[in-house]
């Protein structure tokens, strides 16, 4: 019998995605079915509940659903001390890999957003971007403000910046 995923991911939603998404991977490779949410069958084969652990009570539901046998990928948005608490619990059970996305950690810009940034850096006002690229204005700040987010920045200069020095 494989060995019992017991996953819990901390981060926020975006930033926990892939590695949700890998954990369930290589349960379903391992021969583990996957359900969502905390009811698993009591039906003796390999089932992996999935969701999300805001609460204490959430908690407690995905813990009877490891207690019965069940394994776990969890996303946990609940609070530091319910998540501490849930992952003792479940220590108590097998080992558990307990992992914490870091929220900042930057993406990738997206094409349109080095393209917006391209054309800033060439000079070109927003307003002349947007037209540029065939897109309203508010287009364009909403790409321009992503941007920012994923360089980490808080400035358009320092996002054009991070851009022509090859970032992201």
């Amino acid at each position: 019998m494989p060995a019992r995923p017991l996953v819990v991911i901390e981060g926020g939603p975006g930033t926990i995605r892939s590695d949700v998404d890998a954990s369930l991977a290589i349960a379903r490779a391992a021969g583990w079915r996957v359900v969502r949410g905390w009811a698993a069958p009591l039906t003796g084969e390999l089932v992996v509940c999935t969701g999300s652990v805001n609460s204490a009570d959430e908690a407690r539901r995905a813990l009877l659903a490891a207690v019965s046998g069940a394994g776990l990928v969890v996303r946990a948005g609940a609070s530091p001390d319910i998540v501490a608490r849930f992952v003792d619990d479940l220590r108590r059970l097998g080992p558990v890999d307990h992992r914490v996305v870091d929220a900042t950690t930057p993406r990738r810009l997206a094409a349109a957003e080095r393209a917006l940034l391209g054309l800033l850096g060439e000079g070109l006002t927003i307003r002349q971007a947007a037209a540029t690229i065939g897109v309203s204005r508010r287009t364009a700040d909403r790409r321009l403000a992503s941007a920012r987010r994923a360089l980490g920045v808080t400035s358009t200069a320092a996002a054009i910046a991070a851009a022509i020095s090859g970032g992201r």
